[in-house]
Formats: C-alpha cells, sequence, structure tokens
C-alpha cells in the first residue's frame, strides 16, 4: 500500500502462489519431535527443468559422507519422532524456545 498526502493506492503486483512457510517450532512436551506435514510438495512449486537439473549429491558431499535425502515427505500426515530416538546434540539445537517456557512455568513466582 502506498500513501501519499494527496492519494492513497495499491501497487498491483506478482503475489507468488506458494510464499515461503514458517520454520516449524517444536514442542516436547509430549515426549516427541511433530514435524508438520508440508502443505505443498515439490512438484507443486518446482519447474519440472529445476529436478531435471539437480547436481547429483556424490558430486557435492565429501567422499564417505551420503546423507540419505528425502525428496518425498515419508508418511501421510506429520512426522513424529519419540524424543528418546533423537541424538543428544540434535535435541540440543532444536528446543532452546520450548526449553525456555518450560523453566519459566517451573519457575516461582515473584511476589
Amino acid at each position: 500500500m502506498n500513501v501519499t498526502k494527496e492519494s492513497i493506492w495499491v501497487r498491483e503486483g506478482i503475489l507468488p502462489d506458494f510464499p515461503n512457510s514458517r520454520a516449524p517450532q517444536f514442542d516436547f512436551t509430549n515426549g516427541q519431535l511433530v514435524v508438520p506435514h508440508p502443505p505443498t510438495s515439490r512438484e507443486k512449486i518446482q519447474e519440472p527443468f529445476v529436478r531435471e537439473e539437480q547436481i547429483d549429491p556424490k558430486v557435492y558431499y565429501p567422499e564417505g559422507y551420503h546423507p540419505e535425502l528425502l525428496e518425498d515427505w515419508p508418511v501421510e500426515g506429520d512426522l513424529v519422532v519419540p524424543l528418546e530416538t533423537l541424538p543428544e546434540n540434535l535435541k540440543e539445537s532444536m528446543g532452546a524456545e520450548w526449553r525456555l517456557r518450560q523453566e519459566r512455568q517451573k519457575a516461582p513466582a515473584k511476589e
């Protein structure tokens, strides 16, 4: 929206069909990691020629390191992973905001 003393107008523009999604907010309250099902598939937001030109991961990963890349969502709905199966460094790096909320809830109220 544009505003001047004389007028107010909306500039026409191109709006994407699929805007960027917010990063998942991790909450481990139920003892599990829940990764929400993506609202859109890769095929719907990416032109076929982009996938056809995809570089072979063996070219850019170091020798001996070849992670399994997920090109399709592995389950029908949300991905649910029990917290105890996650590596410690992954748990530590993900739930900072959740841990802070937990600490605040446990803290005694100030008088």
